[in-house]
This record gives structure tokens, C-alpha cells and sequence, in this order.
């Protein structure tokens, strides 16, 4: 993450690409996510790998989501830090306290207007609506390039650290789908298989798989526009910045 300057001439402007305007559409981003996540569980559509684990945190715990979701990112960035300083920055801290907050907002709020009883359809039709939500929310985190989720820093570390245990083309790929599916299983056992709750199903396996491809669509068509800068601002990246397109 480069900051720039803070006190140099537009940073605090709406001009294209200033600080301001990418702390704005980073918050915005944020409340986006936490729409489409609140949408899901909802739905019971099932949510992403991270999340699923937070919420199981917080349904044995007893501890609402919104302090559930703080406590773990700052202990994971405790741990991850060392290896990947380039992961914090501000949106870092915007990431971990406004999604869990929103999420427990929107919840209660969703549930006082719409008196939903499921079914597939149903769960069908909360994936429809918050899958695409939660993806343009982390692709307006991630373009603004303010910091990441510590979740999304444990694989590219990892590769860094034990390259020699992954294929060559594959590498980052490789840890990234262990380690989603550990912490899954981890989701799984922490709800003790429940899947009534919601929390894993069918949304948790897609997004898995495409929230990618999703948030690469989001980055060229909405979020680069919101930024103020064009091109695929990940071409050249290095694969711990990369490793955002896949979570959320």
C-alpha cells in the first residue's frame, strides 16, 4: 500500500486516485460487503470461507459478530504481520471495524421489513442478490489499495515462506485452497456440522471458486471508475495482493 504523501497537493480532493476519494469508496465498499453478507446468511445462501469461521466463532461464543470479527483480524494480524508487512493500512482497520457492525446491523433490519421462510428458491434468490453485493464491496476495498484483510495475507506468506511444498504455476492457488478449506472444516465443526444454521452452503462452494473472476469484472467496470484510474491494477502485482480476489 502507498499512502503517498498525506499532505501532498489533491490527496484530499476528489481528484482521481486522491486519498480522500479512496478512503470513501473503501468505507463504501465495506458497508456494501456487510449488505451482501447479511443478505446471504439471511437467505441461509452460506457465506465466504473467513467468514463462515467468524460466524461459527461467534454462535459457539455467544459473542456478537461485530466484536467477534476485530478480536480474530487483529490476533491474525499479530501473526501475519512479521511475514507481509505490505498488509495493513488504513483499510485494514476500516475492513475489521465497519463489516462486522454493518452485518449485525443490516440483520435485524432485513428481518423486520422481509418475513422470509426458507426454501431453495429462496436461498437461490439471497445468493442471486448477495453474492454480486459482496463482490463489488471487495472490489472497491481492494482497488483502493489502502491495506488487506489478514485472512487474505496467510497463503501469499506461506508461499513465500515454504515455496519448495507447492507446484510452480499453481503456487499461491495451491495455499490458498488449503487453506480455505481448513478453515471450512474448522466453520464445520465450530457450528458442529449445522448446516440448517446457513452459514456454509451453497454460496460458501461459489465463492470459493468465482468470487474471483466476480471481482475482477467489478475492478474494470465499476470500481476502477469510483478510484479514478484504469487499467488492471493487479497485472503486475505480486501474489499477496492478488490473494484479495479471491476472499472478501
Amino acid at each position: 500500500m502507498n499512502l503517498g504523501n498525506l499532505t501532498a497537493k489533491g490527496q484530499w480532493t476528489l481528484s482521481d486516485n486522491s486519498l480522500l476519494r479512496r478512503i470513501l469508496v473503501c468505507f463504501v465498499g465495506q458497508v456494501i460487503t456487510a449488505c451482501g453478507i447479511a443478505i446471504c446468511l439471511e437467505g441461509k445462501s452460506g457465506v465466504d470461507p473467513f467468514t463462515a469461521f467468524l460466524q461459527g466463532i461467534s454462535h459457539v461464543s455467544g459473542i456478537s459478530f461485530a466484536v467477534i470479527v476485530p478480536i480474530v483480524n487483529i490476533i491474525m494480524l499479530i501473526l501475519v504481520f512479521p511475514f507481509d508487512r505490505s498488509i495493513f493500512g488504513l483499510g485494514t482497520v476500516i475492513n475489521f471495524t465497519i463489516v462486522g457492525v454493518f452485518v449485525d446491523y443490516f440483520r435485524p433490519i432485513y428481518r423486520s421489513v422481509f418475513h422470509v421462510e426458507y426454501s431453495v428458491g429462496i436461498m437461490l434468490l439471497h445468493l442471486a442478490i448477495g453474492l454480486p453485493l459482496f463482490c463489488l464491496g471487495v472490489s472497491m476495498y481492494i482497488t483502493c489499495d489502502l491495506g488487506q484483510c489478514p485472512y487474505d495475507g496467510i497463503a501469499p506468506s506461506l508461499r513465500r515462506r515454504f515455496p519448495r511444498y507447492s507446484y510452480r504455476t499453481y503456487r499461491y492457488r495451491t495455499y490458498r485452497v488449503v487453506q480455505d478449506i481448513i478453515t471450512i472444516l474448522l466453520a464445520l465443526i465450530l457450528i458442529r456440522f449445522d448446516l440448517s444454521l446457513g452459514i456454509i452452503a451453497l454460496g460458501t462452494v461459489i465463492m470459493g471458486f468465482f468470487v474471483g473472476p466476480i471481482v475482477g469484472f467489478f475492478n474494470m467496470r465499476v470500481s476502477n471508475r469510483l478510484v479514478g484510474i484504469s487499467g488492471d491494477i493487479f497485472a503486475a502485482s505480486k501474489p499477496a495482493a492478488a490473494g484479495s480476489l479471491v476472499r472478501a
